[in-house]
C-alpha cells in the first residue's frame, strides 16, 4: 500500500473514471475525499471503498462555483488535516457539428473542465505548499493535444487544463508539487454517451475502460524522489477513426 497515510481529494467521483480513481487510490492506501453533486452517488462510492478496508468521506458541492470548491477543501481538512493528492476530474463534453452548440453550452463545459480545475488549485495549492509538496493530476484527453471534428468546445477546455497543468508544472515542481496531466481518448463510461453515441454503438467499441484511466492516475500518485510524470496519453487498443 504505497499511498498509506496519504489524502487524495478526487473530483467527480460518484461515477465513470473519478469513481474508479477513488477506489484505486483507496486500494494503495489513501484516504479518500470523494466530491462530486449527487449525495446518494457519492455515499455508494464511499461504503464500497469501506466494504473493501479502505477509508473515505464525501462532500457534495458544485465544483464550478468558488465558494461550495472552497467549503468542500475547508471542510475535507478539518476532517483529515490535509490533503496531499488532488484530482481534477470532473467534466462533460458532446459530441455535436461546430454550429449547434450554444453560448450556454460553451459556458457550461468551460466552466466544468476547466474553471473547475482552476479553482481547486487555486484552493489545494496554499496547503500544499504548507504541507512542503502535494501531487495534482488533472484527467484531461487527447482532445486537449489534439482537435476533433464535432467536439471544438471540449477541445477547448482539455487544450486549457493541459496548458495549466504545464504551467503550473514548471511553476511549483521545485517546491515538490508535482501537477500531472492523464490524457486518455475513448472511454467506456456514462461521460461518452449522448449526442449520437449510444451504450454498445460500435463507434464505443474497444474504447478503454475507467479502471485504466484509474491505473494510470495511481501511477502520476505514487510517490517517488527523483521523478515526476508531467504527462501520460493513452490510446485505445481497438481505436475506432
Amino acid at each position: 500500500m504505497k499511498l498509506k497515510g496519504k489524502v487524495a481529494l478526487v473530483t467527480g467521483a460518484s461515477r465513470g473514471i473519478g469513481r474508479a480513481s477513488a477506489i484505486a487510490l483507496a486500494r494503495e492506501g489513501a484516504t479518500i475525499a470523494a466530491i462530486a453533486r449527487t449525495q446518494k452517488d457519492l455515499d455508494e462510492v464511499c461504503r464500497t471503498i469501506e466494504a473493501a478496508g479502505g477509508k473515505a468521506t464525501s462532500f457534495s458541492a458544485d465544483v464550478t462555483k468558488s465558494s461550495e470548491v472552497a467549503a468542500a477543501i475547508r471542510d475535507a481538512i478539518a476532517k483529515h488535516g490535509r490533503i496531499d493528492i488532488l484530482v481534477n476530474n470532473a467534466g462533460i463534453g458532446g459530441y455535436r457539428p461546430f454550429l449547434d452548440w450554444s453560448e450556454d453550452d460553451y459556458d457550461r463545459i468551460m466552466a466544468t473542465n476547466m474553471k473547475s480545475t482552476w479553482l481547486f488549485c487555486k484552493e489545494v495549492i496554499p496547503h500544499m505548499l504548507k504541507q512542503n509538496g502535494g501531487n495534482i493530476i488533472n484527467v484531461a484527453s487527447v482532445a486537449g493535444l489534439q482537435g476533433y471534428a464535432n467536439e471544438a468546445i471540449y477541445s477547448a477546455s482539455k487544450f486549457a487544463q493541459v496548458g495549466l497543468t504545464q504551467a503550473l508544472d514548471r511553476e511549483y515542481w521545485q517546491k515538490n508539487i508535482k501537477v500531472s496531466a492523464i490524457c486518455p481518448g475513448g472511454v467506456e463510461t456514462f461521460f461518452a454517451l449522448g449526442d449520437g453515441r449510444t451504450e454498445g454503438s460500435d463507434h464505443m467499441k474497444g474504447f478503454s475502460t475507467a479502471e485504466d484511466v484509474a491505473e494510470a492516475v495511481v501511477l502520476a500518485a505514487l510517490p517517488r524522489d527523483r521523478s515526476r510524470i508531467v504527462a501520460v496519453v493513452m490510446r485505445p487498443m481497438n481505436e475506432q477513426t
